[in-house]
């Protein structure tokens, strides 16, 4: 990911919705390869961001959440096929398919769309392009399929970071995207022949970026699909000694009528991504942060030197929530530190402990606000 994003919003990620709030459910379907060497820590945290965001979704529009998640011992490809088969879909239904995992492509594959590693299925693996089309074969108002996977034509064991910023969130806003939208949404977290990057902290850096422009999108009542997957899927930069990068690929279409994705890789247009990071993304960036910078810097210095946990309960619960969006954001490594030892300083009832992590976080936020953005 760009490593000047600091707009920290809590990753967590992928949803849909439908216009009746009384029947409809989100139906959601997560699988990940959580038994992995190489990524399955990284997994395990995908797969935890994107449950805890699935069902902020469901809190936030209405929708009767249906979770189902296939990982560990469990992932199988004949489980995964059937339990997409067997989903139950209404026509009012949104329905969410996410995969975090190996990825990978043979030169037969003739779609963009990678096949999912799955340890039994061997070099058959589970084609991303199959589930996509049993799911559509069910009508559902809205799909949103996304497999955080490699895409090269050999199996790879990397994958990398993000995070965003914090400000109010909209309900308007979140029932615009899972309530009034309908259509189809899919995507990939790297192109054909890519491989796609991640940390066992942080998960997929695509999904990491995905879950936190969506958070950021519905500050704003105008949120809206298109702008979001553009966000999205410009290019990642790997933060390595080889600077790698990987391109997230999507597709969108509104509307029930158009259900089937460009298949073909030849006959397919450009990807609607892979957008290099410019000065003006530099800029942004800078901006946010030091919005972000600012409002952490208000919190410190309107803090109390001392605090009756007892007596000014609603304030420790307002500090409370404020340190649990920061844990879920995330960060850099000094930042997550910083934010787990603010959260022990409140459980364990340590004003000062607390207090002295937040001024802290507030400096570092400083500093890095001086680094990246002093030539802005």
């Amino acid at each position: 990911m760009r490593n000047s994003i600091y707009r920290i919003l809590a990753p967590a990620l992928v949803l849909l919705a439908t216009a009746e709030l009384g029947a409809a459910s989100l139906r959601v379907l997560l699988v990940g390869d959580t038994n992995d060497r190489s990524i399955g820590k990284s997994v395990v945290t995908d797969l935890a961001n994107v449950e805890k965001f699935v069902k902020h979704v469901a809190a936030n529009t209405g929708l009767t959440l249906d979770l189902k998640t296939i990982k560990g011992g469990a992932l199988k490809s004949r489980a995964i096929m059937d339990a997409v088969k067997k989903l139950k879909v209404e026509s009012d239904d949104a329905v969410i398919f996410y995969y975090s995992g190996h990825g990978f492509r043979t030169q037969d594959v003739k779609t963009r769309w990678p096949l999912l590693h799955i340890p039994d299925a061997g070099i058959k693996g589970v084609d991303f392009q199959v589930v996509i089309d049993t799911l559509n074969q069910k009508n559902p108002r809205m799909l949103l399929a996304i497999s955080d996977s490699c895409n090269s034509f050999i199996d790879t064991p990397s994958r990398s970071v993000n995070t965003r910023a914090m400000r109010p969130e909209q309900e308007a806003a979140w029932k615009k995207l899972f309530v009034e939208f309908s259509g189809r949404i899919y995507a990939s977290g790297s192109q054909v022949g890519q491989y796609s990057f991640g940390q066992d902290a942080t998960g997929g850096a695509f999904t990491s970026r995905f879950l936190a422009i969506v958070h950021g999108a519905v500050t704003d009542a105008g949120a809206n699909w298109d702008n979001i997957m553009r966000q999205s899927t410009k290019q990642i930069l790997i933060n390595s000694p080889q600077q790698r990068t990987q391109d997230p690929q999507f597709e969108l279409v509104k509307g029930q009528a158009i259900q089937q994705p460009l298949a073909e890789v030849e006959n397919a247009p450009a990807p609607q991504q892979a957008a290099p990071v410019t000065a003006e993304d530099s800029r942004e960036d800078c901006k946010d942060l030091g919005e972000f910078q600012s409002a952490i810097a208000q919190v410190k210095d309107s803090m109390p030197a001392k605090i009756d946990f007892r007596r000014q309960a609603e304030d420790v619960a307002h500090y409370k929530e404020l340190v649990q969006a920061l844990l879920q954001a995330g960060g850099d490594k000094q930042m997550v530190s910083l934010s787990k030892t603010m959260d022990q300083g409140l459980r364990t009832k340590n004003w000062s402990k607390f207090r002295s992590a937040m001024w802290a976080y507030s400096g570092h936020l400083n500093e890095l606000q001086q680094q990246m953005c002093s030539g802005q």
